[in-house]
């Protein structure tokens, strides 16, 4: 029970053990296929041999008949019978009788010879046949009175004793013309020993081993003419049973099977022999087939005894086959789960293994991150502390964590920053900026690494540090290597970064001192613009200037262009500022700007202080702008659409104009704030005027865009409605008009410092308490 168990259980052992038994049963298959074709082969041969036979046997009586006729038509027209064909002296045809006996004795064949003389009414006969002459004339009397067409040149089966035991003699008839007594009543009969062509059909059998088979002649009536020594069946009807269903086919061997009892017969006929007589073969039908049936049981026997053979074998083999998969399987652990698909024992070591080896990734994945963490950690303390770290430690972390920084070799320092940071994290479905830099570093490092060694780290301070290290000659060229990788970025990330590059150094301590002033550099941004490429030599102007005051004639040319309305003038002052901040160092020219806005402030306060329509600008705003622009250009931009927009309204008149507008605008944000295609656009659509004034002017009075004042409203809906109702985060969403709910939760999280859910448990637990 418990074999036949641990069998049910083990599929794949039962799918090799059927592997086999398939093949032993292809092999009875084919042997029942071959038995088949055997017996067909066997009934195919045997009705050859028997059409031979028949042929033969029907061949031999022509050929008995054909000699008869050729004697008999010689006797008859021989000399020395013509006294006894047309004499009518009985005396002188007693003399001829002799050419008679002569003839009888010379063929083995003839039982024979008889001259019936019409003239005489008398029969004359030879003296050699053994039986009484009174009965062989009146026998043949009988026949020639009683039929009126008497045969000629055939051979007539005759009962001369009248008892009915079969036939005695074959008679054949020659006289003249077409029937007896047409010219004559002469005629010539020959009477023709049977024996003699039963002997031949005995010889036949003997040859073709037929000893056993019922061989007969039978003529349309089913009387039996000839037959062999075995008996026909007992209770067999020749004309019902065999003449009845005998095709009409002339002189070509047919067979059919006959049922006489409880045996079968195979019965061979040739149809329509001479004078319509058919010979007949009845055949034992199990001796015809007994060499096929023995045939198939030795084939069964064979079969029996190999499938036997063969299943020992197959789970011999199959046990010896399956028993390295038996030894994997009791590796596999059986937890008991019940939710394993596997099929099979291999299926399930499969599983199993690949279970296995996805946990080993997964480890080595969490390896890899631990050990990633652990090599950023250290190259940030290196980077921070690189004057408190002695060789051995810096070495020994250098091989733990295979930091690909040469040593002793020169070093250079890099720190990459990100441009228009700010806009890029406020952009719906933006990549992060942890991304952005992971990009920036690894393809960063495929670069560097041609010809040197480098290593990148994510300060996560908002900019990235490089360290490459090699010949003096690759450490010049790297200019080159950030430029292509600005271009690389930019193509499949459409961002923009700026390179600040440190001199070369030689000892590893001194990075922390070069990664600081690479920090300090980092500030010229505002000078070179976006994208730059800012290295030591491009900046040692600005850091030996020492001067931080702009001349007291460049702030009057501003203040006067400004109070007097002249534009140009205005414009050219404040391009003249730009152009002498870009020769300050950082601190002063931080310095400067303020200087400049503050001087801009003060002006406009004394141009509305003096004037009846003083222009509307959110001097507030103004300097939040400039503190969000990353380069003197864009300032300069700010600086310069501020005069214009003073000019504008101070020539128009339009500041209720704007007012009203942005009253407007706000109007509409607070109607229309929940449909989620609510922009710039659309509000300028409804008011039939341009985006991009409208969004200038919204800018100029509110000192915000469009957009932030749609979010502002829309997220004050949004913590009304966490506060009041108990809606899900989804639908409150959908309520403000918000399709991107990563877009909402960043918003939500940088104006209220918490996502909407944890916004909404620290209300709930506030109005609980």
């Amino acid at each position: 029970m418990k074999l036949l168990q641990t069998l049910r259980s083990r599929k794949y052992l039962q799918r090799i053990i059927l592997s086999f038994m398939l093949v032993v049963a292809m092999l009875a298959i084919a042997s029942l296929f071959l038995n088949a074709a055997a017996r067909d082969k066997v009934l195919s041969l045997q009705h050859e041999a028997d059409r031979k036979l028949l042929t033969q046997i029907n061949y031999n009586i022509e050929n008995m008949n054909g000699i008869v006729k050729d004697l008999a038509v010689s006797l008859y027209n021989d000399e020395e019978l013509i006294a006894l064909k047309s004499g009518a002296d009985y005396k002188q045809s007693i003399l001829k009788i002799e050419r008679l006996n002569r003839t009888v004795a010379a063929s083995p064949y003839l039982h024979a010879a008889v001259f019936y003389n019409g003239k005489q009414n008398r029969f004359f006969s030879s003296l050699s046949h053994d039986m009484d002459t009174r009965a062989l004339y009146g026998a043949l009397e009988d026949y020639m009175a009683s039929r009126a067409d008497l045969p000629k040149l055939q051979l007539i089966p005759l009962d001369l004793d009248g008892e009915n035991e079969g036939i005695d003699v074959f008679a054949f008839f020659i006289y003249d013309g077409p029937t007896l007594g047409s010219v004559n009543r002469n005629a010539l009969i020959l009477t023709v020993k049977p024996g003699w062509m039963l002997d031949n059909v005995k010889a036949l059998n003997r040859v073709a081993e037929r000893e056993n088979d019922v061989l007969f002649v039978t003529d349309g009536d089913g009387q039996v003419l000839m037959a062999g020594e075995r008996k026909l069946p007992p209770g067999l009807d020749i004309k019902k049973d065999l003449l009845g269903r005998m095709g009409s086919t002339d002189n070509a061997p047919d067979s059919f099977i006959h049922k006489q009892g409880e045996k079968e017969y195979k019965v061979t006929y040739l149809n329509k022999g001479l004078n319509n007589w058919q010979i007949i073969s009845l055949q034992d039908y199990d001796d015809v087939l007994g060499s096929v049936r023995q045939m198939r049981w030795t084939e069964m026997a064979v079969t029996l005894s190999v499938a036997l053979l063969a299943l020992l074998l197959s789970v011999l083999i199959s046990l010896r086959l399956y028993k390295p998969v038996g030894r994997l399987l009791m590796l596999v652990p059986h937890d008991g789960r019940g939710d394993s698909r596997a099929k099979d024992e291999l299926s399930l070591i499969a599983e199993n293994v690949t279970e296995m080896i996805g946990k080993l990734k997964g480890l080595e994945q969490e390896r890899a991150t631990q050990w990633n963490i652990a090599k950023v950690y250290h190259l940030r303390s290196l980077i921070s502390l690189s004057d408190s770290m002695d060789e051995d430690a810096f070495l020994r972390i250098k091989e733990q964590y295979a930091i690909d920084i040469t040593h002793p070799s020169p070093l250079r320092l890099a720190v990459v920053q990100l441009d228009d940071l700010q806009s890029l994290l406020l952009q719906p479905d933006s990549q992060t900026e942890a991304l952005y830099y992971f990009a920036i570093a690894n393809i960063g490092q495929e670069l560097l690494q041609r010809g040197g060694s480098c290593e990148a780290a994510d300060m996560k301070s908002g900019h990235l540090v490089f360290i490459a290290s090699g010949n003096p000659g690759y450490l010049e060229m790297l200019d080159e290597r950030f430029r292509e990788l600005q271009e690389t970025i930019l193509r499949f990330y459409r961002v923009t970064f700026t390179v600040t590059l440190s001199d070369a150094f030689e000892d590893y301590r001194r990075l922390t001192k070069h990664y600081n002033l690479a920090m300090r550099h980092s500030n010229y941004r505002m000078i070179f613009g976006k994208g730059a490429v800012i290295q030591p030599d491009m900046i040692r102007r600005n850091e030996g200037n020492e001067s931080f005051a702009i001349p007291k004639e460049l702030e009057r040319r501003l203040t006067e262009g400004l109070k007097s309305g002249d534009s140009e003038e205005t414009e050219q002052a404040i391009r003249s500022w730009r152009g002498l901040l870009g020769e300050f160092s950082f601190d002063n020219m931080f310095s400067a700007l303020l200087h400049l806005t503050m001087t801009l402030s003060h002006t406009l306060g004394e141009m509305n202080n003096n004037n009846l329509n003083p222009v509307s600008v959110n001097l507030q705003a103004i300097n939040r702008r400039i503190l969000e622009k990353e380069t003197l250009d864009e300032i300069e931009g700010v600086l310069l659409d501020v005069v214009r927009d003073v000019f504008e309204q101070r020539r128009s008149g339009r500041e209720d104009k704007n007012r009203l507008l942005v009253d407007t605008v706000k109007e509409m944000i607070e109607k229309h704030y929940a449909d989620p295609d609510l922009n710039v656009q659309k509000i300028a659509e409804m008011l039939k005027m341009s985006a991009v004034y409208l969004g200038q002017v919204f800018k100029a009075q509110e000192g915000t865009t469009v957009v932030d004042q749609i979010n502002a409203t829309r997220l004050a809906r949004a913590q009304q409605y966490l506060e009041q109702q108990h809606l899900t985060v989804a639908e409150i969403m959908e309520k403000v008009g918000f399709g991107n709910e990563s877009y909402f939760y960043r918003l939500f999280k940088r104006r209220y410092g918490a996502t909407p859910k944890e916004y909404r448990l620290k209300s709930a637990i506030d109005r609980s308490t």
